[in-house]
């Protein structure tokens, strides 16, 4: 076993993630593009600034749009762009964040770089080389700036990834926490972190819910007899 350089649990050798963070890493990639559509859709300004005479007047013009969305909408540069003396300042673009990262892994892989593709910005490449992402020593520096980006992003559209709520037991620790949100591919629990898949937890909710069907339905028999009594 190693350790997950994210969150320090335990991560299977040679890999420096665990699954957790590594199928967090894998939804939020599948999240990303589906944003920028919305992104795009928040860009223009709800409301449109005052006119006329008097009041406090403006030095220039206000911008047409938000600047806050257009920051992350910002395109990417042409070629590689690494902030290898640290002087970079505020926040980049989405683009500018997925480009120098797909950069990084091409140079791992030995590949040349694909054309951006505009409606799905190098997010899709990340994804497709997830295996060797969760290999790269890296890894934690990834998972912060796209916790960051997609922090900022959801800011702005207002959603989240929707979770639903299941109804059996973690079989770890019975706590009925398990859950499955939105782009991830496992069921987890939100009190131990738990993984598992659909399959599992299927086969999982078959062997003990006749159980606690059957405890519930003499509990509410008992409660109903004391109540009468």
């Amino acid at each position: 076993m190693s350790t997950c350089l994210i969150c320090t649990h335990s991560a299977d050798q040679p890999r420096t993630a665990c699954a957790r963070c590594g199928d967090r890493l894998r939804g939020w990639l599948a999240e990303i593009p589906r944003q920028v559509v919305l992104l795009r859709a928040s860009l223009e300004l709800g409301v449109r600034p005052a006119q006329g005479y008097g009041g406090a007047g403006r030095a220039h013009a206000p911008l047409p749009v938000r600047a806050d969305v257009l920051t992350l909408l910002g395109p990417a540069a042409p070629g590689p762009v690494r902030d290898t003396a640290g002087d970079q300042d505020g926040p980049a673009p989405v683009h500018a964040i997925l480009h120098a990262w797909a950069d990084q892994l091409a140079d791992d892989l030995g590949h040349n770089l694909p054309p951006i593709n505009p409606r799905a910005p190098y997010a899709a490449y990340l994804a497709r080389h997830l295996d060797h992402v969760l290999r790269a020593s890296w890894v934690a520096l990834l998972h912060a700036e796209l916790a960051d980006v997609v922090r900022r992003i959801r800011a702005i559209t207002s959603t989240e990834p929707r979770r639903r709520h299941l109804d059996a037991p973690c079989p770890s620790c019975a706590c009925f926490g398990l859950g499955l949100t939105d782009w991830q591919r496992y069921v987890d629990c939100s009190a131990c972190g738990r993984l598992l898949t659909p399959e599992e937890y299927a086969e999982h909710r078959a062997a003990v819910m006749p159980g606690l069907a059957r405890i519930g339905i003499l509990l509410a028999a008992a409660q109903h007899t004391r109540e009468a009594s």
